[in-house]
């Protein structure tokens, strides 16, 4: 197999410098969003990215949730306020119900990967705001 290694030596050294350059903007942004909380960034952000990419982000929603703007957002939110959102305080865990998923997770003979599946649908069956 050939390759086009003089093309793909460009495309590399781009690749490199688009990724300083969104490092370099991060860290910019990092400075002037000190002390923001994610929700915050998410507020200011998103329009901005919504209204480049033609999207539309309005009451704090994606009118799109699967376009490609919403998750370029995302990254950017994510490279300035970390990738999760952070947790002030520790949850307890209410024990009985633990016991009662892990005795249901088990008795259904789940696999990991169903088990994520099942963690991902009730995340988004829930509102936990």
């Amino acid at each position: 197999m050939s390759f086009k290694l003089d093309l793909i030596s460009i495309q590399v050294e781009i690749a490199l410098n688009a990724g300083d350059a969104l490092l370099s903007s991060c860290t910019k942004l990092q400075t002037l969003l000190k002390g923001a909380d994610r929700k915050t960034v998410h507020g200011i952000v998103c329009p901005m990215v919504a209204a480049h990419y033609g999207e539309t982000f309005a009451d704090g929603k994606w009118a799109n949730s699967d376009c490609a703007a919403k998750r370029k957002a995302n990254r950017i939110i994510g490279a300035i306020v970390g990738t999760t959102p952070s947790q002030s305080t520790k949850a307890a865990v209410n024990k009985k119900a633990l016991a009662a998923m892990v005795d249901a997770v088990v008795s259904n003979g789940l696999t990991a990967k169903e088990m994520n599946a099942v963690i991902a649908a009730l995340r988004a069956a829930i509102s936990f705001e």
